[in-house]
């Protein structure tokens, strides 16, 4: 069973190239630990039933986790509809190599995965956000006044998403053409469009950047640790979500935003996409790009208001 388990993990990583294969390896482990408790150590593919993988699932959604930081709690939707994909797809995989199994495995339910009802940034609690930056920093620092601005900024003028916004680089934005490439999950690189308003920020921040740490040779990323721990190297989402997190955690403190209010980096992204529907771009270009690749999810980004639909419907001959 463990070397299936490898074969099909170098089959998602080399052949399918889907970045999570260390996730769905991760899984499938865990599935082949419970069958030799349940069964024996040498215990064959076609020993597996379909009562075993259901017993399987419903143990995992009954376990509580005993990792911090979510210790004692139970797994997400999205977990569980993350190991059922992976045994799914791992069944999937066994029988287009012809080995025998005693059952379809189309039959592994699917849970289906929490739908997750955002709205678009209003414009007002991004102009908070923008003067947080300035508000909330101490040391007056433009460097960073700028670079967390742009931290906003990005989603709100691109499609990007937070782990794909701290792989931007400085050089990305000479391009004269307003377009650059940038990886995105799945291991794919995607093209990325941007203003003339954002290329000029980028700029600006570059210029600040360089003056303040000028016998630093290359500076790569736009976002950076400027502290003395990993000085200079590239953030990561976890930090740049939290960065975020701080400025909403400190409006609130503040009373500027009701308590109860949710705001994440994520919104800015569905203002990006309200923005291409209030300029009057059609949902094909839409799709596009926001690097959709069925239009059916670019729908789940659209949240029309009544003015908006009220001039759509004057225009009805």
């Amino acid at each position: 069973m463990n070397e299936l388990i490898l074969q099909y993990a170098d089959y998602e990583r080399n052949i399918l190239n889907h970045s999570i294969w260390k996730l769905r390896y991760y899984f499938l482990r865990k599935l082949d630990l419970y069958l030799r408790d349940i069964k024996w150590k040498d215990y064959q593919i076609e020993d597996i039933q379909l009562i075993d993988i259901l017993n399987y699932i419903t143990k995992y959604k009954l376990s509580k986790i005993e990792n911090w930081p979510n210790i004692w709690k139970y797994p997400t939707h999205n977990a569980q509809y993350n190991i059922v994909i992976s045994i799914r797809m791992f069944f999937k995989y066994l029988a287009l190599i012809w080995k025998r199994l005693n059952f379809n495995w189309e039959q592994i339910p699917i849970t289906k995965m929490e739908e997750k009802v955002r709205q678009p940034m209003s414009k007002e609690d991004y102009e908070l956000l923008l003067q947080a930056t300035i508000l909330y920093n101490d040391s007056d620092r433009q460097d960073i006044i700028l670079r967390d601005q742009l931290l906003f900024e990005i989603p709100r003028e691109t499609w990007l998403r937070r782990n794909e916004i701290v792989r931007c680089k400085f050089e990305d934005f000479y391009n004269q053409n307003r377009q650059f490439k940038i990886l995105v999950k799945w291991g794919r690189y995607e093209n990325v469009f941007f203003s003339k308003k954002l290329q000029s920020k980028v700029l600006q921040y570059e210029e600040v950047v360089k003056q303040r740490y000028r016998w630093h040779e290359n500076i790569e990323y736009l976002f950076f640790y400027m502290g003395q721990k990993d000085k200079w190297k590239r953030m990561q989402w976890r930090s740049a979500w939290l960065l975020f997190l701080n400025y909403v955690k400190k409006l609130k403190a503040d009373g500027k935003i009701p308590k109860d209010k949710k705001l994440s980096l994520h919104m800015e992204r569905h203002s990006f996409a309200m923005k291409c529907v209030y300029s009057g771009l059609s949902q094909q270009a839409t799709t596009q790009l926001m690097r959709h690749k069925d239009p059916k999810i670019t729908m789940y980004y659209y949240h029309m208001n009544d003015g908006w639909l009220l001039n759509q419907y004057d225009l009805i001959n």
